[in-house]
């Protein structure tokens, strides 16, 4: 006799595979760079703005892709 095992389905979301584009002047990259290569003396502030960028920049392309999705579907 076999022991089976039920394993839970991962469930996937369709925006892991998306490709997001962001832009940022090289002065943003650079201090995104250094933020990220010091984390523990970047301040609270400047980590939030990098990550509200990304957010604000990154909202309406996974808007968009939601929208794509609930029209094919």
């Amino acid at each position: 006799m076999t022991d089976t095992v039920d394993v839970q389905a991962t469930p996937v979301d369709p925006l892991d595979d998306k490709i997001m584009t962001l832009q940022f002047s090289v002065k943003d990259i650079n201090g995104i760079i250094n933020a990220l290569n010091m984390p523990n003396q970047t301040p609270v502030v400047l980590l939030a703005n990098i990550i509200a960028a990304i957010q604000n920049q990154c909202a309406p392309q996974i808007e968009a892709i939601n929208n794509e999705s609930q029209t094919t579907a």
